[in-house]
């Protein structure tokens, strides 16, 4: 017993001893982490700061990416925008910085970082690409069709410039079939604002929208299958203000 409890003090008299000397190379300039992480590297951590290399950073970046560990993907190619500014890996982080806030379904984020990249590289060769992102990031944000379109429409005229801009570019057949999707988005909403004014009897603004959806929209409204709908709704609008004058006072109707 008595040599059990000598060896117990001996290992906290050493332990002791330990801290002791990790305290003190705290307290001297330069020499404190390296002390510490040489007595307790494995206690608190690898303490490993070599910084890695824009090299390092893209293949792990790329990595990431191709494992659809977005996260990690993002923060790789965030370091090399934030440390290697000037790097010739610079404007490849900053296009793959939006596509993993994407892929995150981060729309917004990703909106901006596409929007950055075209005004800091408009002649890049990517750009077409970037335009037909940017438009998938506001043909994803966009509300149901029942609400405001707002983004329906922005949507629709990134696509309609990635068309106008790149003719030639493998992304315009897919940028047309995005602007019909959108199309057909406008022309329901508009569809649904136009039978609620009809069944609320306010004719002469059901008149006007569905005109309005008519001429905005006549191939999407034709592919809907509207068509006969709303020309049935229109003869009973008009039937309805012919009757009453179409609507207006008999003051307006004689020019007052």
């Amino acid at each position: 017993m008595p040599v059990f409890r000598d060896r117990q003090r001996t290992v906290r008299q050493g332990f002791l001893l330990l801290l002791l000397l990790a305290a003190s190379a705290v307290a001297l300039s330069g020499c404190g982490s390296s002390l510490l992480q040489y007595y307790f590297g494995d206690t608190f951590g690898s303490g490993d700061t070599v910084e890695q290399t824009p090299e390092q950073l893209v293949w792990e970046g790329v990595q990431k990416m191709q494992e659809k560990d977005y996260g990690d993907a993002l923060k790789a190619f965030q370091k090399i925008k934030e440390r290697y500014p000037y790097s010739k890996y610079a404007i490849l982080a900053e296009l793959k910085v939006a596509d993993a806030h994407f892929h995150r379904e981060e729309y917004a984020d990703a909106a901006l970082a596409y929007e950055e990249f075209i005004r800091l590289h408009p002649r890049n060769e990517v750009v077409p690409y970037v335009l037909y992102q940017l438009g998938m990031c506001r043909f994803l944000s966009a509300r149901s069709v029942d609400r405001d379109q707002e983004e329906t429409r922005l949507a629709m005229e990134t696509f309609r410039r990635l068309t106008e801009a790149f003719p030639e570019s493998e992304y315009r057949a897919k940028a047309q079939e995005k602007i019909l999707e959108c199309r057909k988005r406008l022309a329901t909403h508009e569809y649904n604002v136009s039978r609620v004014y009809y069944r609320m009897e306010k004719y002469r603004a059901a008149k006007l929208r569905i005109t309005a959806l008519l001429e905005a929209y006549p191939e999407a409204v034709e592919e809907l299958g509207y068509t006969e709908e709303l020309e049935q709704m229109m003869a009973h609008c008009d039937e309805y203000l012919n009757k009453e004058g179409d609507g207006r006072s008999v003051w307006t109707r004689l020019g007052f």
